[in-house]
């Protein structure tokens, strides 16, 4: 597409509106500003290009009429559409008159079919029904049955036959162009739905076409028109659906349009063609190939290509009469104000369309009543819909009909900035689900969005679709919809966001808005409307306010604001100002939806991206939909939610109002005071919805910045059904989780299951698409998605107002119940009304398993403010009586965290927890014993004045050297290991074994490595100057140190007199001391530590050296990699673990999930710390300085905050990253400049190389990861006069960035299963959120398993003797995942306990045989390993000998099996050499001349056998790669045919 000539420059112009970051250095700032607009320039330039060919892909023309000019751009299969459109036409018209009642709508059998959940009926014979019918009309029906009138009788109404009826085009089928329409791969995967509208004839005001009328009189009140419309719905799809019709109509299904339960329309599915399948030969004669592949062509071309959605409503009248207020319109300013006053002549009256009208009553009123207290303006916007829905499409063409230029006809080309500029937003809202289905954009909605956006120039002619879509995101983003931004609590918050919200009106073509609002027939009618009645206070003065304050409630976040009501919603009317297109969007949805499109400017401006290249993936190709926004998940049990409020709707609506159900049925009565009173307005399945969501953000408050139901059409994406399937799994299974509403079959169904009974009140389940239903026989659920602020979540004390607040008081216990919201007394003197979280399942009452540290990692206290909020508000307490089985409410896969806590019971439960289950106090407890190792060693080295005098000086230690700083380098002191060491009583520790243990047994071995940490020395010149000197000289440090500790020791058990704090120190060391050449193990308070010395002076050296050799350039890189880099990584994961507490958790879990498939070790750990603070730290951008857009930012710009939304996020991040193509840059400080980040780019794309072959696999970049950090500020390398460095190197700008944690590992064979094992588990782990842990029978557990299958994919096992595997729990394929006593309900004596303690308490005891008897005087073996990991140190010595030949697969924690998978390459035929003859036999076929041996793999696994022997029990060969020596050559006759077979098949994807 050609680029406007001013695009370039408005896109530069844009990112101006985006707040750079002001912490970028001033060398940075000062930069050229040629080089920032050439970025600008390139970046807009290929979004440009890569959405042009988006585009290409993506569009769809059917023309409904057929005109031969637009073939040439029209689907192949167009003409399929047209004629099976006439078939249904054909159908529909020829219906006859027949009289229609609720009888209609029965479902068959279902007075004889009791169903779950419905015993509690007041008559066990009530009818059920496929639609809900909730009008007062039926309802009168029904309560006249006790009276023996026959209910299905007393109401009945006739239907004039399908003559009567009227079948338009409308949406993106009727569009110019068929602007928005899609095909399947830019539609979620779903095949394309063209919707049609079925209007029927409504009585005129005249009164005229009376005898043709299907509905009138006041049939707007009450919900009269609705069971109509939906009954006639049920009429024409029984039709539709009849034997006789099906080979031509299909399948018909029952749906719910725009996810209303209360509006029902029709899914047609075509019939496939089978014609070819009839013509099967049936003497089955063989088929040559060619016949075989033009059957598979046919079967190709035969397959699912659309869908007809039939919406009901009213045909608009354009009569020659005025109406009531014609009078007042006769004195209009012009003759176009005349004809728009006199073409109004439909049924209902234009006054009733007011939103101050309340048109669904709660009381029984006059029906000339024209102005009720509580208006209904979502019902009354419904009514105006189905008024709407041919003009909607037309004001949508006309527009884009003064777009295009025509040429004296409709001839108009399909690829206008219009049509572009809504697939783009199309595509970006359904790859964030935010399209289709309830609560969410239609096609329709963003359609007339731009609509207004191109009549009021808020996007030009000239602009370009990439302009556009920036020009829908800066308006979506920017605008107050819900009137809340900064919203002040104090005083009337209605009224305060009444001033603040916006409201669009689209204007009139050729007037302006505020034009159109003045001429506007409905505005002046509410104006007269206002001066003839009395200003009762609340009386808006325009029709422009009054939308603003029907569509406005006081609903805030604040706890201490009443409101009862939650009909919020955004504004933007027709021309008419008689329909809200934006009604049926949610307060929730408006903020989601509007920090997505923030998020777009800032990625599409290059600030969310490395370097600004990836705004195309990250906006149209990305998937980020409900199942992985949020960061914990609950399902509210809908079958306990109370019904009393519709219910008091309903008998009041019939004029009965003297039923008892004025009481509410929560278990805290004050359900009635919180939500519900708006269910007349918004039905009851809305209201329910909407009601859930804010009422939890009134509890939750500040403690999440998101909160969101699942709705239709923010499913997952790649769960859609496929075309193979037969028409009935077509229709339905797609809609299950993905795009599209709830369906259900009009025949081939006699089930109950989703039916409607007679009275609300007792409605059985309701199939919406609100709801998360998996399978027939589970109870339906709400589904909530929470996004949880980290940093305020773990507040424990909510307080409400000030005493004298009595209004707010009120409120504060109307939403936490009298019993939470108690009067306590506070430090500053104040006595308020407080709630306190103080102990879990105090308030909530919570009855699943607890674990600690779950308010840390779990997302604070949000878990009990939810159970409690349900509890109290949204569960009736009487039906919870009766039916024990209503399920509880907790986080969705909150048992993962057994893996890495253990169980927590209340402080006085009976047994306790184990004393090993809180992970986080033996993290602290292992870093308070090292802060005591580093002041004991700081303390003890400084040099003192020798007592034999002589000016010498030394230490307590013997050290001639001071220790300077004593530096952490072990996972353990970061929060980072699965399994934190257990103190162990031979090493210093206290006895932490079981006193039920007769035999008194330790382990005589630490199961695991000792805690790594590095001393440095001050600095002195009296170094050696030699490197092997050099490491004599730390070799003798150590030992001196293990002989000073002796020595003192010594002195202390003597008796001689020393400090405090050396006394305690020095009872702490215990258990061997052993002295290596590169490290020193020592025990000191039961914990095996390992010391290395780190000499800054060695760097320096090595530094120096003018021509250094290859054993000094390893050398110094080890060094480098080991002191340097393994310090400043440590402080980098520890600052990012201690500023978001679940980070460490999820690392942890990682670690466990990357054993469970035996990838230990070939994924280095500090690679996963790194991704993991990826994901933490990659949304802390720059701060924005409007407070606006700040607030917009953050709602969906924060880290996870919960353990499982960072282990999916991890796994995302595994699987869907480019690591080919694109380095992972972590920077949780921002160090790395821009100057810097684009060097790294420029250098992994040299080092890729033009085929992306060369370098490491995994690209991974920190901030320690150039050349030359040991001369970084804070390495303290030190100079020649002893000062620290503290400048960066002269050629900073001329860094070499390059990946050391992950240079050698993983592999690229390792990196692939990696990533292909991570989208298994998050695709598996989804599910089981979907589907509430009901998948398979391990549930979320199979996701840290290898199956069976998976075992057999090795080329061989070797099979581990269980002497050696100490901890059998967290093994690969039978990991032991019980939880038992844990339960606070629970009355047993058995001990708590999860796998992770249960795993720590086999590692603390460790191998039978190396047990050792300890009591508490006596010790009769003293001497304990430090480090026993026999199988890591053979799985390491195979991996460097045989490396060559196989990969080695293992897990670290259960190590019972080690994989094998053989290289391809070691098994080609070679050339003979005596040199590399080992492991070689000669190759007897497929020789040549330079290929005569070949790898003897019976020799080679003999000798691993042998190798291995001590630990190894037995081995089994799956692939003796003895079968052939070398790859079977082909034909070339073959590899033609081969290549004709692919051509043919391409050519075939193409017609697709």
């Amino acid at each position: 597409m050609p680029a406007a000539p001013d695009e370039d420059a408005a896109l530069m112009a844009a990112s101006q509106h985006i707040v750079t970051d002001n912490k970028k250095s001033q060398s940075d700032s000062t930069g050229n500003n040629s080089n920032s607009a050439t970025n600008a320039l390139a970046r807009s330039n290929l979004l440009r290009l890569e959405t042009s060919e988006l585009l290409k892909e993506s569009f769809l023309h059917i023309h409904p009429t057929g005109d031969a000019s637009h073939a040439h751009y029209e689907a192949k299969w167009a003409p399929t559409v047209r004629s099976y459109l006439e078939s249904v036409k054909n159908v529909v018209e020829g219906l006859g008159k027949a009289t229609l009642g609720p009888d209609v709508a029965i479902l068959p059998n279902s007075k004889s079919t009791k169903e779950k959940g419905m015993e509690h009926l007041h008559n066990p014979g009530s009818e059920k029904y496929r639609i809900p019918l909730l009008s007062d009309k039926f309802t009168k029906s029904t309560e006249n049955k006790t009276a023996g009138i026959n209910p299905l009788t007393s109401w009945q109404f006739p239907f004039a036959g399908g003559a009567s009826l009227t079948i338009a085009p409308i949406g993106s089928f009727a569009h110019v162009g068929n602007a928005g329409l899609a095909n399947r791969h830019a539609n979620g995967n779903v095949v394309p739905v063209l919707d049609v509208a079925v209007l029927v004839n409504g009585s005129l005001i005249d009164g005229s076409c009376e005898e043709e009328a299907f509905v009138g009189g006041k049939d707007y009140l009450n919900g009269r028109y609705t069971d109509k419309r939906n009954i006639l719905a049920v009429h024409i799809a029984k039709q539709l659906s009849q034997k006789k019709h099906r080979s031509k109509i299909g399948a018909v299904h029952l749906t719910q349009v725009f996810g209303d339960s209360r509006k029902v329309g029709l899914v047609l599915t075509p019939p496939l063609d089978n014609d070819n399948d009839s013509t099967a030969d049936k003497k089955k004669r063989k088929r040559s190939k060619g016949e075989e592949k033009s059957k598979d062509k046919a079967k190709k071309n035969n397959k699912l290509r659309f869908r007809i959605r039939l919406i009901f409503g009213v045909k608009p009248e354009q009569g020659s009469n005025s109406t009531q207020h014609s009078d007042d319109e006769s004195n209009s300013d012009s003759e176009e104000e005349m004809e728009e006053a006199a073409s109004w002549n439909s049924w209902i009256p234009r006054a009733r369309l007011l939103p101050n009208r309340s048109n669904h009553r709660i009381e029984k009123q006059s029906d000339d009543s024209s102005v009720s207290s509580n208006g209904t303006p979502h019902y009354t916007n419904s009514l105006a819909e189905d008024l709407h829905l041919v003009t909607t499409s037309n004001l949508v063409s006309a527009t884009l009909s003064t777009l295009t230029p025509t040429s004296g006809s409709n001839n108009v080309s399909p690829t206008s900035s219009f049509h572009e500029t809504l697939l783009l937003v199309k595509v970006w809202a359904l790859q964030r689900g935010f399209l289709r289905g309830h609560d969410s954009f239609t096609t329709t909605t963003l359609a007339v969005l731009l609509v207004y956006l191109y009549r009021t120039k808020g996007i030009g002619k000239r602009m370009g679709a990439v302009q556009g879509f920036i020009a829908f995101m800066k308006f979506w983003s920017e605008n107050d919809w819900l009137g809340e931004d900064a919203l002040d609590s104090s005083g009337d918050v209605k009224e305060n966001k009444i001033k603040k919200k916006v409201a669009f009106v689209i204007p009139v073509e050729g007037r302006n808005e505020a034009q159109t609002v003045a001429k506007c027939a409905q505005s002046r009618l509410y104006l007269d409307d206002v001066r003839g009645n009395p200003d009762d206070g609340n009386t808006r003065k325009t029709l422009l306010d009054c939308f603003k304050a029907s569509y406005t409630s006081s609903a805030s976040h604040s706890s201490s604001i009443a409101n009862t009501e939650h009909h919020d919603s955004p504004i933007l009317l027709d021309p008419t100002m008689t329909l809200n297109y934006l009604a049926r969007l949610s307060p929730s949805f408006v903020r989601e939806s509007r920090g997505e499109a923030y998020a777009a400017l800032r990625c599409i401006h290059g600030q969310e991206q490395e370097g600004g290249t990836g705004a195309f993936k990250k906006l149209f190709l990305e998937t980020n939909r409900f199942w992985t926004r949020y960061d914990a998940y609950v399902r509210v049990p809908l079958a306990a939610v109370p019904k009393l409020l519709a219910a008091t709707a309903s008998a009041s609506g019939a004029g009965g109002g003297k039923k008892k159900h004025g009481k509410a049925t929560g278990s805290g009565s004050n359900a009635s005071n919180v939500w519900g009173h708006d269910v007349n307005d918004l039905g009851y399945d809305e209201s329910v919805c909407r009601s859930v969501v804010e009422v939890l953000s009134r509890a939750l408050g500040d403690r999440a910045t998101a909160i969101r139901a699942f709705t239709g059409g923010n499913g997952d994406i790649r769960n859609a059904v496929s075309n193979e399937m037969n028409n009935e799994d077509a229709a339905t299974k797609v809609i299950v989780d993905s795009d599209q509403c709830h369906t259900v079959p009009i025949r081939g169904s006699g089930s109950t299951q989703f039916g409607y009974a007679a009275r609300l009140a007792e409605r059985s389940s309701t199939p919406s698409a609100l709801y998360s239903q998996n399978d027939k026989e589970q109870e339906p659920h709400l589904v909530i998605g929470l996004r949880i602020n980290p940093t305020t979540s773990r507040r424990i004390v909510d307080r409400g107002p000030p005493a004298e607040d009595i209004v707010g008081s009120n409120a504060f216990v109307a939403l936490w119940g009298e019993k939470a919201a108690q009067l306590r007394r506070f430090q500053d003197g104040a006595i308020v009304r407080a709630v306190v979280w103080n102990a879990a399942g105090d308030v909530s009452g919570g009855t699943d398993v607890q674990f600690h540290g779950m308010d840390r990692s779990m997302g604070g206290i949000a878990e009990r403010i939810v159970q409690h909020i349900v509890k109290l508000h949204f569960t009736d307490s009487k039906l919870g009586k009766k039916r024990k089985d209503v399920p509880g409410v907790a986080f969705e896969l909150r048992n993962m965290l057994s893996f890495i806590d253990g169980v927590s019971v209340a402080p006085a439960s009976s047994p306790q927890s184990s004393r090993f289950a809180d992970s986080l106090a033996l993290h602290k407890n292992a870093m308070t014993a090292f802060d005591s190792l580093a002041e004991f060693l700081r303390r003890n080295t400084k040099t003192t004045n020798n007592s034999l005098g002589k000016g010498k000086q030394a230490s307590s230690l013997g050290l001639p050297l001071s220790v300077d700083e004593v530096e952490p380098l072990s996972p353990c002191l970061r929060y980072s290991a699965l399994f934190p060491p257990v103190p162990h009583p031979l090493l210093g520790g206290t006895d932490v074994g079981s006193s039920s243990d007769k035999k008194r047994k330790v382990s005589g071995v630490n199961v695991g490595s000792p805690i790594l940490i590095q001393i440095r020395f001050e600095g002195s010149s009296k170094w050696p100057t030699s490197l092997n000197a050099m490491g004599a000289a730390k070799c003798a440090m150590l030992a001196q140190l293990a002989d000073g500790i002796d020595k003192m020791k010594q002195e202390h058990a003597g008796g001689a007199s020393g400090s405090v704090d050396n006394n305690a120190d020095l009872d702490g060391f215990d258990g061997p001391m052993d002295v290596t050449p590169n490290y020193l193990d020592i025990g000191y308070r039961g914990y095996s530590w390992r010391i290395i010395v780190r000499a800054d002076q060695e760097l320096r050296m090595l530094r120096s050296l003018g021509n250094p050799t290859v054993e000094a350039k390893t050398l110094q890189l080890s060094l480098i990699h080991r002191h340097v880099r393994g310090a400043m990584h440590h402080s980098l994961i520890h600052a990012v673990h201690t500023r978001h507490p679940s980070a460490s958790s999820v690392v942890r879990l990682v670690h466990r999930w990357v054993a469970s498939h035996m990838l230990s070790d070939m994924i280095p750990q500090d690679a996963v710390e790194l991704m993991v603070a990826k994901i933490y730290t990659a949304a802390e951008e720059e701060e924005e300085k409007s407070s606006n857009s700040k607030k917009i930012g953050s709602v969906v710009d924060m880290p996870p905050s919960t353990v499982v939304a960072g282990f999916l996020k991890f796994l995302q991040l595994l699987s869907t990253h480019d690591w080919v193509r694109e380095p992972l840059i972590v920077d949780p400080q921002n160090h790395i400049s821009s100057h810097d980040r684009g060097l790294i780019h420029t250098q992994f794309n040299n080092l890729r190389g033009p085929e992306l072959r060369n370098g490491p696999a995994m690209y991974i970049i920190s901030p320690a990861d150039y050349d030359g950090v040991e001369a970084m500020v804070g390495s303290k390398v030190v100079g020649e006069n002893n000062e620290s460095i503290q400048q960066m190197p002269a050629d900073a700008d001329e860094k070499i960035w390059a990946p050391t944690v992950t240079a050698k590992f993983p592999e690229k064979v390792v990196l692939s299963r990696a990533a292909a094992l991570a989208k298994c588990s998050h695709d598996h782990l989804t599910s089981c959120i979907r589907s509430d842990g009901k998948i398979g029978n391990n549930g979320w557990v199979a996701a840290f398993q290898e199956s069976s299958a998976s075992l057999t994919s090795y080329s061989a096992l070797l099979r581990v003797d269980p002497s050696y595997v100490t901890n059998a729990g967290c093994s690969s394929t039978n990991a032991d995942c019980t939880i038992t006593g844990a339960t606070p309900n629970q009355d047993t004596k058995e001990q708590p306990g999860g796998p992770f303690e249960k795993s720590l308490e086999k590692r603390f005891a460790g191998p039978k045989e190396l047990r050792k008897k300890h009591y508490k005087n006596l010790v009769l073996e003293k001497d304990t390993l430090h480090e026993w990991q026999p199988v890591n140190t053979l799985v390491k010595a195979l991996r460097s000998k045989y490396s060559n030949y196989a990969l080695f697969f293992y897990n670290e924690f259960a190590p019972d099996v080690i994989a094998m998978i053989w290289r391809p390459d070691a098994f080609k035929p070679q050339p003979f050499s005596a040199i590399v003859s080992e492991f070689k036999r000669p190759a007897t076929e497929f020789w040549k001349e330079d290929s005569l041996v070949i790898t003897n793999t019976e020799d080679l696994m003999a000798e691993i056998g042998y190798f291995s022997r001590n630990i190894v029990s037995n081995f089994k060969v799956f692939d003796d790669k003895k079968p052939e020596d070398a790859p079977l050559e082909k034909s070339p006759k073959k590899s033609r045919q081969e290549a004709d077979d692919d051509g043919e098949s391409s050519d075939d994807s193409e017609e697709e």
